[in-house]
């Protein structure tokens, strides 16, 4: 008898060690309801939260206000109010802090509404990239209107780096008329410095455009900027720095190269229930050619669908005060897609 019940109270000790073992290799959310969610955080951004856990199909969204204790195994990068960052293992500390161990063993405590957004990274470099892809089509009885657009972006993002690339084509057909075709793409790479505050970036960018005869325009760049807000609802950037262009146009003849200045402003807005709004406006006035003034705004809008899906509208417009066409010194494009995230 004795046998069996230390035979038992050994199974039992070995169970409670697994499950031990199990629970510490999770990251862990304990919400001020007293619901505990345990799986692993993907996220921190919009004000929302999201764990991926064994025991549902699809992940949990917690709004970030109700989190009372946070626990997480990897290494994670946090995005403080005023610009702030920080890169380590994240929990919660006894006194209901944030506590961030650095590698270098140094302890960094903070509120929990200083955060305004984290992603574990990975230590795997592929593992570091997210991405989605969105597509849009419009039919029109009049004129036999058939419009197509594709639309795809991808993000990295480890302690120190950023990079974000996107891409949209445009192809429209209409009876008695040319088609429209467009493609516009660029990759941006940010080096983030000074405590977060301030940023080098190095930009290329690529745009088709038949409305202004323009067979392709690539355009590097290299520039500073600094984040003037960065909190829970918004982010706000501006740039300055040194573009050149390469253009070739469908009359060869007026293929050229030119420098310019850009000055250069960033906006999302968030936090706004599944609404999330993103702006860019860019002035570039030439070096190299009298006169010369181009300006390209970009906005989109998307709003969050189940299962990572979600509907999306945009609007670009492109300006040039000396185009190769005379009187189409702009084009706009309006566009909507339905659309899904990956990581």
């Amino acid at each position: 008898m004795i046998k069996s019940l230390l035979q038992n109270n050994l199974n039992w000790l070995f169970l409670v060690a697994i499950s031990c073992s199990c629970f510490s290799q999770v990251d862990t959310l304990k919400l001020k309801n007293k619901v505990i969610l345990t799986g692993e955080v993907k996220r921190l951004s919009q004000g929302v939260i999201t764990i991926e856990t064994d025991y549902s199909d699809s992940d949990f969204k917690v709004e970030f206000d109700k989190v009372a204790h946070i626990h997480i195994i990897k290494k994670t990068l946090i995005i403080l109010s005023k610009g702030r960052r920080s890169f380590g293992h994240l929990t919660t500390n006894k006194e209901g802090k944030l506590q961030v161990t650095t590698d270098e063993g140094k302890v960094e405590i903070f509120s929990m509404n200083e955060m305004v957004a984290l992603s574990e990274i990975n230590d795997k470099f592929l593992e570091r990239f997210t991405g989605s892809i969105d597509l849009g089509f419009n039919l029109s009885k009049a004129n036999h209107l058939r419009q197509f657009t594709v639309g795809g972006a991808l993000h990295y993002i480890d302690k120190s780096w950023v990079m974000d690339g996107s891409v949209n084509i445009l192809n429209s057909y209409q009876d008695d008329i040319d088609d429209t075709k467009r493609t516009d793409a660029k990759i941006d790479v940010l080096r983030i410095i000074v405590d977060g505050k301030w940023f080098i970036v190095a930009s290329t960018s690529f745009l088709s455009n038949t409305e202004q005869a323009l067979k392709g325009r690539l355009s590097p760049s290299l520039g500073a900027g600094k984040f003037i807000k960065n909190n829970n609802k918004l982010y706000w950037g501006i740039g300055l720095g040194l573009l050149y262009n390469i253009e070739n146009y469908i009359d060869s003849t007026l293929n050229k190269t030119s420098s310019e200045v850009f000055v250069s402003s960033n906006i999302n807005l968030f936090n706004f229930d599944d609404l999330s709004l993103s702006a860019e406006a860019k002035l570039l006035p030439s070096l190299s050619q009298k006169g010369r003034i181009r300006s390209d705004i970009n906005l989109t809008i998307k709003y969050d669908l189940p299962s990572d899906f979600y509907i999306k509208g945009g609007f670009t417009v492109n300006y040039d005060n000396q185009p190769a066409i005379e009187g189409n010194d702009t084009d706009y494009v309006v566009t909507t897609g339905i659309g899904w995230k990956f990581d």
